[in-house]
C-alpha cells in the first residue's frame, strides 16, 4: 500500500476530525488518546501550526494525520524542560497523531513525524532559527508511539498528568541549526 504525505488545509478539517474520532473509538485503551475539538484543529491549520496528512494512493482516503502546534507562552510543554520567558517561543508541540484502524501497521505515524520534522527544519532555515525544542506527550503504556518518538531522537524528561488528569510522558528533542543542515531533506 502506498500513501501520499502532504500539508493539510482547512478544506480537510472534517476528514481530520473523522479520523480523530475513529482513532479514539478504536484505540487499544481510551486513555491513550486525547482528542482535540474542531476549533483547536482549525486554529492549527490557519496560523498556529500545520498538519501533515497521509492519503492512501488509490482511494485518496485520508488514512491519518499528524498535527504540529506552535504554543507561544501559554500551556507550553517547555516548562517541563525548565524553559521560561523567550525560550518558550522556541518550543514546538508535536501535537497529535491519528491513523484509521485499517491503515495501522504501515508505519504512518513514523512517516508523518519525519515529514513534519522536514517542514520544521525548512521553517527554521527560513526564519534563521538556530535552536528549537520539539516536544510531545505519550501515554506510558503506548509503546508503539513511545518507540516511534524515541527512535526519532526524542528523550523522556518527565511523567505528568495532563489533559484532564491523564498520565503522560513528556518527551523533548533539542534541534540545532547544525542538525537541520546535516539532515537530508
Amino acid at each position: 500500500m502506498k500513501f501520499y504525505l502532504n500539508l493539510g488545509s482547512l478544506g480537510c478539517l472534517e476528514e481530520i476530525m473523522e479520523v480523530q474520532e475513529e482513532a479514539k473509538r478504536t484505540v487499544k485503551k481510551q486513555e491513550w488518546f486525547a482528542t482535540d475539538d474542531g476549533e483547536y484543529m482549525s486554529a492549527i491549520l490557519r496560523e498556529k501550526g500545520f498538519v501533515i496528512t497521509a492519503r492512501e494512493e488509490e482511494s485518496r482516503e485520508l488514512a491519518g494525520f499528524f498535527s504540529v502546534y506552535f504554543p507561544g507562552k501559554t500551556e507550553n510543554l517547555g516548562e517541563f524542560a525548565g524553559l521560561s520567558g523567550e525560550e518558550l517561543f522556541q518550543v514546538v508541540h508535536m501535537d497529535s497523531a491519528a491513523v484509521r484502524e485499517k491503515y495501522r501497521g504501515w508505519g504512518l505515524q513514523r512517516l508523518m513525524l519525519a515529514r513534519a520534522e522536514e517542514e520544521l527544519d525548512s521553517g527554521m532555515k527560513e526564519k534563521g532559527q538556530t535552536l528549537q525544542y520539539r516536544m510531545c506527550t505519550v501515554h506510558p503504556d503506548n509503546l508503539y508511539s513511545l518507540r516511534n518518538m524515541e527512535q526519532a531522537g526524542y528523550e523522556l524528561i518527565t511523567k505528568a498528568r495532563l489533559y484532564g488528569g491523564l498520565e503522560r510522558y513528556v518527551l523533548c528533542k533539542k534541534v540545532t541549526e547544525t542538525q537541520t543542515q546535516n539532515r537530508k531533506l
